[in-house]
């Protein structure tokens, strides 16, 4: 075998390899704990088309929140779809989508599961940081790549409820501790996050509530 021969082939073994290991590290699971007594799981995937993330909690009931966000070269989301079950029945929908210096958020409530109730919200900001809840771990560690003291943060989520729309958007801390770890705060809401290399390894919420990963 000739150098130029055998230096592509090592060039194409260290490419696969390099792949294999990207995709590997991409994709994560975690569990979702109060006071030790588990509440459920998160399992998250980086794809080109964007972060997976699948979260099911037990709330007496079985509740599952598959979401799909896409990302821009700036950081920003561009599109984010979230899928709310109970029961394996589709009860809500959410699509956000971020163009022309507006953000829309578009509610899908399945009250009646043929006509669903819809209602639409637009911002003026397109630099909101997106940050919704169900531990939708993807967020956070588009967040941490792209870190600021402080952050315009929108909760699609929140606008469900007419009470807390207000709070659906606003002003959120984020403070380094250390190397591996970050202070995160918002509306009484405080979070530390451990991280690795890998990404996020630990989250825990002032409410007791822990998110911690177990399988890499």
């Amino acid at each position: 075998m000739n150098i130029t021969k055998k230096l592509i082939l090592n060039i194409t073994i260290f490419m696969v390899l390099l792949a294999l290991l990207s995709n590997h590290a991409m994709a994560a699971e975690y569990v979702v704990k109060v006071d030790n007594m588990q509440l459920g799981t998160v399992k998250v995937q980086e794809t080109k088309n964007g972060w997976i993330s699948v979260s099911e909690i037990e709330y007496g009931e079985k509740y599952v929140v598959e979401a799909r966000t896409l990302y821009g070269k700036n950081g920003m989301f561009q599109i984010y779809e979230a899928t709310f079950k109970t029961n394996n029945e589709v009860v809500a929908k959410i699509l956000g989508t971020n163009k022309n210096g507006r953000v829309g958020i578009t509610l899908y409530m399945y009250y009646n599961p043929k006509s669903p109730s819809v209602k639409t919200f637009n911002f003026d900001s397109p630099n909101f940081v997106i940050l919704d809840n169900n531990f939708i771990i993807p967020h956070f560690e588009m967040m941490l790549r792209m870190p600021q003291p402080t952050m315009n943060i929108i909760i699609p989520q929140s606008l469900f409820d007419p009470s807390k729309t207000e709070k659906a958007t606003g002003i959120a801390q984020l403070k380094r501790i250390s190397k591996d770890k970050y202070s995160f705060s918002y509306e009484g809401t405080e979070i530390t996050i451990t991280t690795d290399n890998f990404g996020i390894v630990k989250m825990e919420y002032s409410n007791g509530i822990t998110v911690e990963r177990v399988k890499k």
